[in-house]
């Protein structure tokens, strides 16, 4: 199989979050490249000699609307190769090459009564580019929990419209958890703010959710584990019934 390489220039970036960006990057193809909400790009950064070096991976931050305008969500880590150039190399006008989509952390096609979505730091990026999906396309689902986990408060990525979603899509419940976070914001219309970590939420749900429930998981690496290790050994999910997704 041979696999079609893409351009895209940078057009645009923005400060999220102290030590995460949000980058715009417009494909260079006469044809809209179609992608899943939920997805991700491999992209070839001029970083490195080997391929090791040179390949990242990251989960797509917007719907695809045809406009062939992606956005991608980084976070700074010092050193980091892939950061470093994001953070300290890249200018506005800069190609970029990249590769995909790819990946399965997309909207099931078949039933739940309850799609439970796992994240914390940039792992909220792909459920971000879901419900954008679900909001403008008013895609009818079941019910929705989004368990958020981040340090403090100022550190939340895209909250504005993580509280219109949790407005304007019917069945969405957000539970926040700020593990480093003094005094805990008012809660607002299906968005709930706790301390601590985001374990605390979905080992409490009722059985019955719990049992009719896809839990979609993506985050730092100690989370996925942890969240996995709960899942199958203290609730007894069925594998199948999780999925795994490590770009944030």
């Amino acid at each position: 199989m041979i696999t079609t390489w893409y351009e895209a220039e940078l057009i645009g970036s923005k400060e999220e979050t102290k030590g995460t960006n949000r980058f715009w990057f417009r494909i260079n193809s006469e044809q809209p490249v179609e992608y899943e909400a939920g997805q991700f790009f491999t992209f070839d950064l001029p970083i490195g000699e080997k391929r090791l070096d040179r390949w990242r991976s990251y989960s797509i931050a917007n719907t695809f609307d045809k406009s062939n305008i992606i956005e991608l969500c980084v976070s700074y880590k010092k050193n980091g190769l892939a950061s470093e150039y994001f953070f300290n190399e890249i200018n506005k006008g800069d190609l970029v090459k990249f590769k995909g989509p790819e990946g399965n952390f997309i909207i099931p096609k078949f039933e739940f009564a309850n799609i439970v979505m796992l994240a914390t730091g940039t792992g909220v990026v792909p459920f971000r580019a879901i419900l954008q999906k679900i909001d403008q396309e008013k895609i009818k689902t079941n019910n929705l929990h989004l368990i958020f986990g981040t340090r403090k408060y100022k550190d939340i990525l895209y909250l504005e419209e993580l509280e219109d979603f949790a407005h304007f899509i019917d069945g969405l419940k957000i539970d926040i958890c700020l593990s480093r976070e003094k005094k805990l914001p008012k809660n607002l219309k299906n968005i709930h703010f706790h301390s601590g970590y985001i374990h605390q939420i979905y080992m409490n749900l009722d059985l019955k959710i719990i049992q009719n429930s896809l839990f979609m998981v993506c985050g730092w690496n100690n989370m996925l584990d942890e969240s996995v290790a709960n899942l199958l050994t203290k609730l007894k999910v069925d594998k199948k019934n999780i999925k795994l997704e490590m770009f944030g």
